[in-house]
């Protein structure tokens, strides 16, 4: 009786695993999200600062952000703007949190110490204590980077320095 050598099995387990991490992050794929870029950003902080001239805003204390079914809070956020259009935002709290609503009304949410908004590239970077959820599972890492157009999201390192911590919550069996 022949059996396949162990490196073979482990390399094959290694595939499936895979497959299954990215599973529900296919599902994000999936969900077109609601965006509304010609909705009006509401801002509510304890104080703010803004300079005219490098259009550069700084709201700390209690702060959230909305703009249609988009929600940003934290403790502190800075926004750049230029031409009156956000370019970058900044937020860091305990922890600053991200929250999206897609079509089927379910949510995308993330949180992290700091986050950042790159408005040119549609990439949401989260960093230290990052967590991604979406439909029940969870990714967890240092440092989670969410392509909020193309759905995208990219965790850990690829160094392997730091770990990726994924839960799947199967779905649902049907009867």
């Amino acid at each position: 009786m022949l059996t396949e050598p162990m490196s073979s099995r482990i390399n094959k387990l290694s595939i499936v695993l895979a497959v299954l991490a990215t599973a529900p992050l296919a599902s994000l794929a999936e969900q077109r999200l609601v965006r509304d870029t010609s909705a009006p950003v509401n801002i509510q902080a304890d104080h703010m600062k803004y300079e005219l001239q490098s259009g550069i805003s700084e709201y700390t204390g209690n702060v959230r952000v909305s703009q249609s079914d988009i929600e940003l809070t934290g403790d502190k956020v800075i926004a750049i703007q230029q031409d009156k259009v956000v370019k970058n935002i900044k937020v860091s709290g305990s922890p600053a949190t991200y929250r999206q609503k897609s079509e089927d009304g379910n949510y995308i949410q993330a949180q992290s110490r700091q986050m950042e908004y790159k408005a040119a590239q549609n990439r949401l970077v989260l960093t230290d204590k990052a967590k991604l959820e979406q439909a029940g599972s969870i990714m967890e890492s240092d440092q989670i980077i969410y392509d909020t157009v193309k759905q995208v999201v990219i965790a850990g390192d690829e160094k392997a320095n730091k770990r990726v911590n994924i839960t799947i919550k199967p779905d649902k069996i049907k009867k």
